[in-house]
């Protein structure tokens, strides 16, 4: 069944940093870098003896099961974690940089989907040995591992430096638990983060509720069938035709612009998509689980460095 753990990862400046307005993508970066040292005996210039056992490759270059005729690519495979600064329904995302002096402290919620939570150990020794983020490469300390329940204010310590020691894990949360009773009434959708959703080959300006649910509903898929050991059981045509009957009667959303580096294509890249809310009104029983869940993982391109997070706000 489709499942996820989540955890607020904290780090220390040691010294002043200078990093981008978003640090979604610098945190992944780093994270993965570190965590390539760590699980994959082929780091270090020789190819990958095992790379269907090796939790590097597993995670961050899963492949598809043999004779799958679904997502033959790593590039359509998502990563089953997701990365996101937990400040990102404050600063804009946009070209400012962002500020941190020694001692300050540097957090982001880490979210495991599926066999991912297994890999605990291998992400807790991957993140004490980031200690340098950012193209400057400044330093920085792990200091604290938190396990979150579906409400980000249930918080339970699983690792601190001064211990050293792993206590724990959090509880896997999975798509059937705490969706609840769908509302009657309009509910509006809070794209916290930047969110790229693809229709037709091009990004939409306008968050239809159709086109957010055909996204969610195929990454959700995707995650269920390669990272859960089982592809989620609905009926895909008839939700999906479903959710064009969901209108849009408000959108407060905006066109934003910000750009990223490519560790990988050592470039330059400038994203774009919406930020803002959208209110939508229907029948919402068919979807309810399904963008509840979506809140935790994320929606569109760039999920796994924080984009494409929503919060769902009931009226």
């Amino acid at each position: 069944m489709l499942s996820c753990a989540r955890y607020r990862v904290t780090f220390q400046a040691l010294e002043a940093l200078d990093l981008p307005g978003y640090l979604g993508s610098t945190l992944r970066g780093a994270f993965g870098h570190a965590f390539r040292i760590v699980a994959c005996t082929g780091a270090r210039g020789s190819s990958c003896p095992a790379p269907a056992q090796c939790p590097y490759h597993l995670i961050f270059e899963t492949s598809p099961p043999p004779g799958s005729e679904a997502l033959r690519t790593h590039e359509e495979i998502p990563r089953p974690f997701v990365i996101a600064p937990t400040d990102s329904e404050g600063p804009e995302i946009d070209q400012g940089r962002r500020l941190f002096q020694p001692g300050d402290e540097v957090a982001f919620e880490l979210v495991l989907v599926g066999r991912a939570q297994e890999f605990l150990p291998y992400f807790i020794v991957a993140l004490r040995e980031v200690s340098r983020i950012g193209r400057g490469r400044q330093a920085v300390e792990l200091r604290r591992i938190d396990a979150l329940g579906a409400d980000s204010n249930e918080a339970r310590s699983v690792y601190t430096a001064s211990e050293n020691l792993v206590q724990g894990s959090a509880e896997s949360i999975t798509i059937e638990e705490g969706s609840g009773a769908p509302p009657v009434g309009p509910i509006m959708i809070d794209f916290l983060t930047q969110t790229r959703l693809k229709n037709e080959g091009r990004f939409v300006r306008t968050p239809e509720f159709q086109i957010l649910f055909r996204r969610l509903l195929g990454r959700l898929s995707s995650l269920s069938r390669f990272h859960c050991a089982a592809p989620l059981e609905v009926d895909f045509r008839e939700l999906i035709d479903s959710a064009g009957s969901i209108r849009l009667i408000q959108d407060d959303t905006r066109w934003t612009r910000w750009q990223r580096y490519s560790s990988r294509q050592d470039r330059r890249m400038q994203w774009e998509g919406i930020r803002g809310r959208a209110t939508y009104e229907g029948n919402f029983a068919p979807f309810w689980k399904f963008l509840r869940f979506g809140q935790l993982i994320h929606v569109g391109h760039g999920a796994t460095f924080g984009l494409g997070k929503y919060r769902i706000v009931e009226s």
